[in-house]
């Protein structure tokens, strides 16, 4: 039995400049995290010789092919695995239209279960590569690269994505040792209970990629990721709710539906009990609300937030891994 557990992330500034539309002329860059909540893909022998996928629901079938789960399908069909297997997999957090990266998270996790259960080694940034494949060209998804490679990588990065086919750059935050536990304990982070897909607005946002109307935007999400580099990288970690702050106000404006009366009330509330900023992690006004506030005033923005359920957090140093590996023997 192969057990695999890959992180999800959270992402604070230049969300969007990671769509092929954008950073492919612009460039892009993000900075984000890794954090403590995990995709777990526990993969097995199948003593029938067929396929057993179970995830919210459970699938047999005679081979990959005839998989419904697609990123489950892709992933066995890359890595060469048609049938004989039995694959399970388990989330920390509900998976799906939350805003933590957990479809690409589940890919990264899978690819790299399936690969140890053959017997072979894929490095991090391969498996993203080929998690991207999967999501953005093989089903055509409308999502960009950051969160595979923040599942794959793990760890506090500044990622870029290099124009005209340069590729994807990951980079650790180098920042005085005291920089990130501060800036963890300044975070928390809310459960809005809403987690369907958002595939129509981020449909919207690429379209809008496409046309241009979200250039100007995007372009200055994607400086603010390179400030906020340095700001930490300076140990000034006052700068980071101007930036955030101005980096959801970017992106709530791209196109309609990122937002609605009902997140920035929550949004508003937080402040009002002494929140300096926050963003809306998920697409189409839902998913989780990351808020920044000073550790002396987050019983009193808890207290502004009752109506949604606290997710502790902290971040994960480690990327996608092999938790258990173990082999039957003759």
């Amino acid at each position: 039995m192969i057990a695999s557990r890959t992180p999800l992330r959270i992402s604070f500034v230049g969300g969007g400049t990671d769509l092929p539309d954008f950073y492919e002329e612009h460039g892009g860059a993000v900075v984000s995290t890794a954090i403590d909540k995990w995709i777990h893909v526990i993969v097995a022998p199948r003593f029938e010789g067929d396929v057993r996928v179970s995830y919210s629901k459970t699938e047999i079938v005679d081979d990959a092919a005839g998989v419904e789960h697609e990123l489950v399908r892709e992933a066995m069909r890359i890595v060469g695995v048609p049938r004989g297997v039995e694959i399970v997999t388990l989330a920390d957090v509900p998976s799906h239209g939350t805003g933590l990266g957990s479809s690409s998270s589940v890919t990264v996790g899978v690819l790299n279960a399936l690969y140890a259960f053959q017997g072979v080694y894929r490095s991090p940034l391969r498996l993203a590569e080929e998690a991207a494949m999967i999501e953005i060209e093989v089903l055509g998804k409308p999502i960009g690269l950051q969160d595979q490679y923040a599942a794959a990588v793990g760890g506090f990065n500044f990622i870029e994505f290099l124009p005209r086919g340069g590729g994807v750059r990951v980079e650790p935050i180098v920042c005085p040792p005291d920089t990130l536990r501060q800036l963890q304990r300044s975070l928390l982070l809310f459960y809005t209970g809403r987690g369907q897909s958002a595939s129509g607005v981020l449909g919207e946002q690429r379209k809008a990629t496409r046309e241009g109307r979200a250039t100007e935007a995007l372009t200055r999400m994607r400086d603010l990721a390179f400030e906020l580099r340095e700001r930490l990288g300076a140990g000034d970690l006052d700068a980071l709710a101007g930036l955030l702050a101005e980096n959801w106000n970017l992106k709530r404006n791209l196109v309609d539906g990122i937002s609605d009366e009902k997140v920035d009330d929550w949004y508003g509330r937080a402040v009002q009990a002494g929140a300096t900023a926050g963003k809306l992690l998920g697409a189409g006004a839902r998913g989780f609300l990351l808020v920044v506030a000073p550790p002396e005033r987050h019983d009193a923005v808890r207290g502004s937030l009752s109506d949604l359920r606290e997710v502790p957090l902290r971040f994960a140093a480690r990327g996608t891994h092999i938790a258990v590996l173990g082999r039957d023997e003759v």
